[in-house]
């Protein structure tokens, strides 16, 4: 079982396309990679992963600090699926407040 911090989405229209996310690791949060929503999906109901949102607390201090977020959850909705931090019945993706993947470059290094 793995545990996956992600810390920016890619939205086609109101729908969650892709994210960027973090192994977390003992030592810290390790090989940034880029996830379709199925592969998230996929990765909680198959493997008993766990997601959860992060933040970038503190970049200009020459280290990069990452704040845990929430948890992240699977709802479905009329046999659509939806990843959301708050699992309540509302069938659209949310994950908060998570920047746009054109920040990755600065925020994390990965590219789309």
């Amino acid at each position: 079982m793995a545990e996956y911090w992600v810390s920016h989405i890619q939205k086609d229209g109101e729908h969650i396309k892709k994210v960027n996310a973090f192994l977390h690791t003992i030592e810290g949060l390790k090989h940034p990679n880029i996830f379709n929503k199925k592969e998230v999906i996929d990765s909680i109901q198959e493997k008993n992963d766990t997601w959860f949102t992060c933040m970038l607390k503190n970049k200009d201090s020459g280290k990069r600090i990452w704040e845990k977020g929430s948890r992240i959850h699977i709802i479905d909705k009329e046999g659509e699926k939806f990843i959301r931090t708050n699992p309540d019945d509302i069938g659209r993706d949310n994950l908060g407040k998570l920047p746009p993947v054109e920040q990755i470059k600065k925020d994390s290094f990965l590219e789309l």
